[in-house]
């Protein structure tokens, strides 16, 4: 069972880091503007570097997610999906200093206190 939990939270994990890595290569590009050429928007965009690691990651996430969903319930897998909104809020507060305030805090208490509740269900027969 920590192995799979151990799955479930590197593909989380995966998916958090390809949103920041998203949003570097956005942020890092000059303002999207398809007044001009859609094709050479779209390939700015898909060849930038960041962005690129962006589709790794989440390529990465689902090959990881595919395997814990041949493993684990859905049922207790997909909540854990949650954690991405944990990480990637701290990771943009660190990272972009995106404003963290005392109701996101209360929010994430929760939903840390939903997935702690979660993960020790599976232990009760």
């Amino acid at each position: 069972m920590l192995a799979n939990l151990i799955l479930i939270i590197s593909s989380v994990f995966l998916n958090a880091i390809a949103q920041i890595f998203l949003k570097t290569g956005m942020t890092s590009l000059s303002p999207i503007n398809f007044n001009g050429s859609i094709l050479k928007t779209t390939q700015s965009i898909i060849l930038n570097p960041y962005n690129l690691l962006g589709f790794i990651s989440y390529g990465l996430s689902i090959i990881i997610w595919l395997w814990v969903l041949s493993k684990v319930d859905v049922s207790f897998a997909y909540p854990f999906q949650a954690l991405g909104y944990i990480l990637v809020t701290f990771l943009a507060w660190m990272l972009f200093n995106e404003e963290i305030n005392m109701l996101k805090i209360i929010a994430l208490t929760f939903i840390s206190l939903g997935l702690i509740i979660l993960a020790l269900s599976a232990r009760t027969p």
